[in-house]
């Protein structure tokens, strides 16, 4: 798709999400526990996620039309997992309910500055495989959005979306880039937006983000961005290089604030803006995540990221004078 703002026949999606669906179970602590201590928590709450689903009802919540690709069991967690995907306005026709399945969750600590550690409890519903997915729907989106942990699900997905002329967007966490570089580079060369996390990043390419993301663009991706958490985003294509700050807001929880950034990337960039305010609006966005606990609990509507951002500006001018 030479153009991502074309709006083509017979594309009802903008954006398919092909990954995990969960739920997270929170834990408050006082200190996140340390190798062979023992830290006493109270539980939080449960609360949906997922960082693939996180990143579709992102995106839903900013406007986009969206779907997602995933595996739920048959137990409670499964209904309270797709009744929110639904209510943020995600279609889950394609979702495979797995008989007698587990639904994939999550145990979060989380301390008194927001800061987290996770658990992922690994289930026969964690991620979606090839027999769950049927090629032709990618052909419905404008972008498939897809994580690397099954690493070769997601290069099928990823040939097959290039093959029908749909943008591949890839979250590259740290539990893909332990795949390696090599092994990653048939995922990346059918890759045209790149996302990684600091973590991710620090294990794929190093530790200098700006050429870690040079180094990104020469596999494939025609835009890379790197989230970092208080310390921004850096954001490339082949002709410029962005850095963009944190807004400093109250720090509550930071769970999938980095998966909403990603959706409003996603949701501003197919609208047709340029990499400067997509870039902007994206972290604007994920502004808002970290505000509550639960990683969609406090998601965005596109006026309070227009707001927020108005805001910003006008601090920004009012420091200058």
């Amino acid at each position: 798709m030479e153009n991502p703002t074309e709006s083509e026949e017979g594309r009802c999606w903008d954006l398919i999400g092909v990954g995990d669906i969960d739920i997270d179970m929170f834990l408050g602590v006082s200190q996140l526990a340390g190798r062979d201590r023992k830290v006493v928590g109270k539980l939080l709450g449960e609360h949906p996620g997922g960082m693939t689903a996180n990143v579709i009802c992102a995106a839903s919540r900013l406007g986009a039309k969206t779907a997602m690709i995933g595996r739920v069991g048959t137990d409670p967690y499964a209904d309270t997992a797709l009744n929110s995907l639904r209510d943020f306005g995600v279609d889950t026709s394609l979702v495979r309910v797995i008989q007698d399945g587990k639904t994939f969750y999550c145990v979060i600590m989380l301390d008194t500055s927001g800061e987290k550690a996770l658990t992922a409890v690994d289930t026969d519903c964690r991620l979606p495989q090839r027999e769950d997915i049927d090629p032709d729907t990618l052909a419905k989106a404008r972008v498939a959005h897809v994580m690397g942990d099954n690493l070769e699900t997601a290069c099928w997905v990823a040939e097959e979306a290039k093959k029908r002329n749909t943008l591949v967007s890839l979250d590259l966490e740290a539990s893909t880039a332990v795949h390696g570089l090599q092994a990653l580079k048939r995922l990346l060369k059918n890759t045209d937006i790149l996302f990684m996390n600091g973590e991710g990043c620090q294990i794929a390419f190093g530790d200098d983000s700006l050429a870690s993301a040079r180094q990104a663009l020469t596999l494939g991706p025609r835009i890379v961005a790197i989230t970092r958490g208080a310390k921004g985003a850096v954001v490339v294509n082949h002709t410029s290089s962005i850095h963009i700050d944190a807004l400093h807001e109250p720090v509550v929880d930071t769970t999938g604030a980095g998966d909403c950034f990603i959706g409003a990337f996603l949701a501003h960039y197919i609208d047709g803006y340029d990499l400067l305010s997509t870039s902007r609006y994206a972290a604007a966005a994920a502004s808002y995540a970290i505000g509550s606990i639960g990683s969609r609990t406090s998601l965005p509507t596109h006026e309070m990221v227009r707001n927020r951002i108005a805001r910003t500006n006008a601090r920004t001018l009012q420091e200058g004078e």
